[in-house]
């Protein structure tokens, strides 16, 4: 078996910490140099190690006389699975939710979302595409796509896939299906996140069926720093 590297190893004993309250919200770390000494590595791997906890969203690094890394409380948790929406759980959490309309029209779909809809390649179909803040800080990034001739739906099924739910229309047959996968934050994506860099995400591929029929397609992205996901069965 490989060794794990180093690096890893330290990320994986202070993510322990954290997530067993050991250190807990605005605790601050042991020093570079006390962990370099501690786990008798380079300073650049105490760097990874933190750069890695960072961009998982559990440590932020302050500067200046009182800097150093700190545990962040930890993101709060929505049920992928449940037939209330992502956004209305983190209003349960005490968050104020807002959502910002970046595009909406026609647009040429992804290849995947035409095949999905039975559409030709290059047909234009409705979509929209929004930003979700929680307290004033984007958390998620959404695409949607309609059902040509079922443009309506965005305000009937909601302005977001993000606050429906599967059956809410009792005159329509309706079920969801959802795809998570981890994912690296492109260009785009960083702009609408308000992200410096690349950073881990999570994707959503969510799927609302009517009478069988594929009736919306929808593309979100979630900051791994901001929410975490749980699937319930």
């Amino acid at each position: 078996m490989a060794r794990k590297h180093e690096y890893l190893v330290i990320a994986e004993q202070l993510r322990q910490r954290i997530e067993t309250c050991e250190l807990g919200p605005g605790d601050r770390l042991p020093s570079e140099r006390e962990m370099v000494q501690d786990f008798s590595v380079a300073r650049m791997t105490v760097r990874r190690a933190l750069g890695l906890l960072q961009e998982e969203g559990l440590v932020e690094r302050r500067r200046g006389r009182t800097g150093g890394t700190f545990a962040r409380p930890l993101p709060p948790v929505v049920d992928v699975g449940s037939a209330e929406g992502l956004l209305h759980q983190l209003e349960h959490h005490g968050m104020r939710v807002r959502s910002e309309l970046v595009d909406t029209g026609e647009r040429v779909p992804p290849r995947m979302v035409a095949l999905g809809f039975g559409t030709e390649p290059d047909v234009q179909i409705p979509m929209r595409e929004m930003v979700h803040f929680a307290d004033d800080r984007p958390v998620m990034a959404e695409s949607a796509y309609l059902r040509p001739g079922r443009e309506s739906e965005f305000e009937g099924l909601a302005a977001s896939s993000l606050t429906c739910a599967p059956g809410e229309d009792p005159a329509a047959h309706r079920s969801r299906e959802d795809l998570v996968m981890p994912t690296v934050a492109s260009e785009k994506e960083c702009t609408l996140l308000g992200l410096s860099t690349p950073a881990p995400l999570q994707r959503i591929v969510r799927k609302v069926w009517e009478d069988g029929e594929l009736l919306s397609y929808s593309a979100i992205v979630l900051r791994t720093d901001s929410v975490t996901l749980r699937v319930s069965h």
